[in-house]
C-alpha cells in the first residue's frame, strides 16, 4: 500500500508518497487543477493507494476528480491535525509528509464528509439563498442604524412591508441626504428578495422520502428539512443520535479532571446551518397549538422552569435532531404517542 499526502496551495501543491513501511517514495509539486491532478494521479490507478488532502476551496473538486480515478481519497480537517497545526516548521512540504505518515499510521481525525448528488446541489443553494438573505438583512440593519442617528425608530418589522421605503422618503422628518440612500437600499433589497425567491423555487423542487419524513416532525418545514438533509446525506453515516447531534454541535463541552465532569455550553462545531434552521423549529414548536407538538412544548416547559428559556430552546433543538435521527433511521414518520419526554 503506498500513502499519499497532498498539500494543497491555490496555484500548485505538494505532494509526498510513503510506502507501507514508511519510506519515502517521492515527493513533488504539480499544478493547483483538475488537469495537474489528473495527470499525477493517474499513474497510481492501478496500484494500491490512500490520498489525505486538507479541506478547503479545493478539496471538493479533487475528491471528485481522484475518485473518477478509483483512488480513494480522505479529506481531513486542517484544525483537527495537532501535528501540523502545533508544527513549528509550516511548509507544504512537511504539511503533506505528516499528512502521509499519519494516514499510513491510521492517526488522522475523521474524515470530512464529501456530500454529493441532491445532498450537494442543496447545500449549494441553501448557502447562496442564506447569503442573499444574510445581505438584505445588512442592508436593513444599516438603514435602521442611520435612521437612529437622526431620531427615527423603526419597529421591529418595519421592513416586512415594503412600502416602509417610500414613507420614509415621503417623511419630512427624515434628512433629504438619506433620501438617496433609503431609494438605493429599497431597490436592492427589493432585488434581493427576488432573487431569493427565484432560488426558493429551484429549492422546492428537491423532494425525496428523507425530506418527507422529516417534515413530519413538528417545527421542521420546507427548508429546514431539506437544510437537515444537505447536511446528514445519508442517516446511514452515523450509529448513533448522538453522533449526529454532535456531528451538528449540539452537544455540551465536557471539561474533566479526574473523576469530575463539567459540562460547558454546547460546542458549536460543525454544521452551523443545521443550528440555526434547529433553533427556529423550536421556536416555531413554541408558537404552535396543535397537539402533535404538546408533548414537546411540555418537555421545554420543564427544563425552561429549571435551567432558563435560552438553555431550554438549545436542549430541544438537540432532541428535535435526536428525533430526526430515529424517523430517519426507522424510516417512520414522527408520532407524538412514541414520543420519550422524560
Amino acid at each position: 500500500m503506498f500513502y499519499i499526502g497532498s498539500d494543497v496551495s491555490e496555484k500548485s501543491s505538494y505532494v509526498y508518497v510513503t510506502d507501507g513501511q514508511g519510506r519515502k517514495v517521492e515527493s513533488q509539486e504539480i499544478p493547483t487543477d483538475k488537469d495537474g491532478y489528473r495527470q499525477y494521479f493517474k499513474r497510481w490507478m492501478n496500484k494500491p493507494v490512500k490520498v489525505a488532502v486538507e479541506a478547503g476551496g479545493h478539496s471538493r473538486w479533487i475528491h471528485d476528480t481522484l475518485k473518477k480515478l478509483g483512488i480513494s481519497v480522505y479529506i481531513v480537517n486542517p484544525n483537527k491535525v495537532k501535528l501540523i497545526a502545533k508544527n513549528k516548521k509550516k511548509t507544504d512540504e512537511v504539511d503533506a509528509t505528516f499528512l502521509a505518515k499519519l494516514l499510513r499510521i491510521d492517526e488522522l481525525p475523521e474524515r470530512v464528509y464529501v456530500a454529493e448528488g441532491d445532498s450537494r446541489e442543496l447545500r449549494d443553494l441553501l448557502r447562496s439563498r442564506h447569503q442573499l438573505l444574510k445581505s438584505s438583512t445588512c442592508l436593513k440593519n444599516h438603514l435602521r442604524g442611520m435612521l437612529r442617528q437622526e431620531g427615527i425608530k423603526l419597529k421591529t418589522k418595519a421592513f416586512d412591508d415594503e412600502s416602509i421605503f417610500t414613507r420614509l422618503q415621503e417623511n419630512k422628518s427624515v434628512p433629504k441626504h438619506l433620501s438617496p440612500i433609503i431609494e438605493s437600499y429599497g431597490k436592492t433589497i427589493a432585488e434581493l428578495q427576488k432573487q431569493k425567491k427565484s432560488l426558493d423555487d429551484v429549492i422546492a423542487g428537491y423532494e425525496n422520502k428523507d425530506v418527507e419524513l422529516m417534515k413530519s416532525v413538528p417545527g421542521v418545514g420546507e427548508v429546514s428539512s431539506k437544510t437537515y438533509y444537505e447536511a446528514i446525506s445519508t442517516i446511514k453515516r452515523f450509529r448513533r443520535a448522538k453522533q449526529l447531534t454532535s456531528y451538528c454541535g449540539l452537544v455540551p463541552s465536557v471539561h474533566s479532571s479526574g473523576e469530575r465532569a463539567d459540562y460547558g455550553h454546547i460546542t458549536r462545531e460543525g454544521r452551523s446551518e443545521v443550528r440555526h434552521v434547529a433553533v427556529q423549529s423550536v421556536h416555531a414548536i413554541l408558537r404552535s397549538t396543535n397537539s402533535e407538538s404538546k408533548p414537546l412544548r411540555k418537555w421545554y416547559e420543564r427544563i425552561a422552569k429549571r435551567r432558563g428559556h435560552k438553555t431550554a430552546v438549545v436542549a430541544l433543538a438537540r432532541k428535535l435532531t435526536e428525533i430526526i435521527f430515529y424517523v430517519l433511521r426507522d424510516r417512520k414518520p414522527y408520532n407524538a404517542g412514541l414520543l420519550q419526554t422524560n
